[in-house]
C-alpha cells in the first residue's frame, strides 16, 4: 500500500532530513483513513518526542482513527489532549465525535456533543444531521429522529441526498411506506437542492441510484411488489437521474422473484443486459440475485424454458452465470 510505502521512505530519511508537521499530518491521515489508530498515535507520540508542532489536521485525524471503529474512550482521551495544547476543537472535529459515538450506538452522547457544539457557535449543518439520523435508523430511535427532523426544519437546514436516503431507509423500518414514498416525492418537487457527491456539495438533482435503490428496497421489504414496480417504471422518468443502477435492478429482480412474479423479474434481468451496459458507472448485478432467480424459476417448472435464453443474454451482457444454475 502507499501508506507502507511512504512510512517506510519517511524512516529512511529520518535523521537526514528536518520533518515538518505536514509530513506528520500526511502520515497520520493516510493512517487513519486505514482506521489504523496504533501506527497514527505512533507516529503522534514520534511527532512529540521531535518537538514538531502539533495541529487541528493531526488531531482531529487521530480521532476519526478511533471513531471510525466506534472506539470513543481514547477518541475521548486525544480531544482532552487536543484541548490542554491549547488546540480547540473545530467543526470538523465535532462532526467525527458526533459519527463515532454514532456508530458505537450511543445516540445520546452524540446529542451531548452536538449540542456542546451548537453552544460553541457552530452551525449543526446537513452532513452532521445525516449522521445523527443514520444513527437513529440503526438503532431504531425513532422518537430521537422525529425530534432531529423537527430541528432540521427549524433551522432551515436543506435535505441532501444522503438525507433522502437515510428517511426513506426510516419509514421502511417503521412500516409506513407511503411516507417513504411520500419523502421521495417531495425531494423531486426541488430538484435543484442540495446534492453531495463524492464527498463534494453541490446544486443538483437531489435524487440519485442511491434513492432508487433504497425506495425499491422499501417496497420490497414491505411485501409490495406492486408497488415496487409502480416506482421503479416511474424513476426511469425522474429528472436529472442516473439509474436505475445495478443495486436497484438487482433488488427487482430478487424481489419479484421471492414474490412470485416471475414474469417481471426475467424482464428486469433482460432489460438490465442492455441498460448497464450503457450505464455510466459500469456496475454489475451480483451473482446470487441471478443465482436467486434461476432457482426460483426451477421451483415454478419453467427453468428449462425460459433458463438456456436469460442465461444466454446475461452472458453476452458480461453477467456473471453459473452453468450449475440450469441443473439446479
Amino acid at each position: 500500500r502507499a501508506i507502507d510505502e511512504a512510512l517506510a521512505l519517511f524512516q529512511e530519511w529520518k535523521g537526514r532530513v528536518k520533518y515538518d508537521t505536514v509530513i506528520y499530518a500526511s502520515l497520520i491521515k493516510g493512517f487513519s483513513y486505514l482506521g489504523d489508530a496504533d501506527r497514527a498515535v505512533a507516529l503522534y507520540r514520534d511527532m512529540k518526542a521531535e518537538k514538531v508542532p502539533v495541529n487541528h489536521i493531526v488531531f482531529t485525524s487521530l480521532i476519526t482513527a478511533y471513531a471510525r471503529a466506534g472506539n470513543m474512550k481514547p477518541a475521548d482521551d486525544i480531544l482532552e489532549e487536543m484541548e490542554a495544547e491549547g488546540c480547540k476543537p473545530n467543526a470538523i472535529t465535532y462532526s467525527v465525535m458526533i459519527r463515532g459515538h454514532c456508530i458505537r450506538g450511543d445516540l445520546a452522547a452524540a446529542l451531548e456533543v452536538l449540542q456542546e457544539m451548537v453552544g460553541l457557535g457552530f452551525p449543526a449543518d446537513c452532513i452532521i444531521f445525516n449522521t445523527l439520523l443514520d444513527g437513529c435508523v440503526r438503532h431504531a430511535n425513532w422518537d430521537l429522529a422525529d425530534t432531529l427532523l423537527q430541528e432540521m426544519a427549524q433551522q432551515g437546514v436543506e435535505r441532501s441526498n444522503f438525507t433522502v436516503s437515510i428517511l426513506v431507509k426510516m419509514w421502511s423500518k417503521r412500516g409506513d411506506l407511503d411516507r417513504a414514498v411520500r419523502t421521495v416525492k417531495e425531494a423531486l418537487a426541488a430538484p435543484q437542492a442540495l446534492a453531495e457527491h463524492g464527498g463534494k456539495r453541490q446544486r443538483g438533482p437531489i435524487i440519485d441510484a442511491q434513492v432508487g435503490s433504497c425506495i425499491v428496497g422499501a417496497c420490497i421489504h414491505n411485501r409490495d411488489p406492486e408497488r415496487a414496480l409502480e416506482v421503479f417504471r416511474d424513476m426511469k422518468s425522474w429528472p436529472g437521474f442516473e439509474g436505475p443502477d445495478a443495486n436497484t435492478y438487482g433488488a427487482m429482480i430478487c424481489g419479484m422473484a421471492k414474490h412470485g412474479y416471475l414474469h417481471e423479474a426475467v424482464e428486469i434481468a433482460e432489460e438490465a443486459c442492455v441498460a448497464l451496459r450503457s450505464a455510466y458507472d459500469r456496475k454489475t448485478i451480483a451473482p446470487s440475485v441471478f443465482m436467486q432467480l434461476f432457482r426460483a424459476l426451477r421451483a415454478n417448472g419453467s427453468l428449462q424454458e425460459v433458463g438456456p435464453g436469460l442465461s444466454a443474454k446475461l452472458r453476452e451482457a458480461g453477467m456473471a452465470v453459473d452453468e450449475h444454475w440450469l441443473k439446479l
